[in-house]
């Protein structure tokens, strides 16, 4: 029964290193898009993507005209 304990913290710690692993490459990824540095993306500064560009009302969920993290972070999770 020990070994499965192990077996089962070992696999939860790769995947905790895992997801912080990508949480950290989709804020990089946001800081390198937020060109003015105002902590939000706006429809100019996702030109660089058009596939976001294109979609970009769609993941703007409160209709405010800008990005947030965990906006652009359902972007990245599709």
């Amino acid at each position: 029964m020990k070994s499965i304990s192990y077996i089962t913290l070992l696999a939860f710690s790769i995947f905790s290193t895992f997801s912080f692993a990508a949480s950290n490459d989709i804020a990089k990824q946001f800081k390198k898009l937020d060109r003015n540095k105002d902590g939000f993306l706006s429809r100019p500064e996702t030109a660089i993507d058009p596939a976001l560009w294109s979609r970009f009302s769609s993941y703007d969920q409160d209709k405010d005209g800008k990005l947030t993290l965990s906006e652009y972070s359902l972007y990245t999770s599709k």
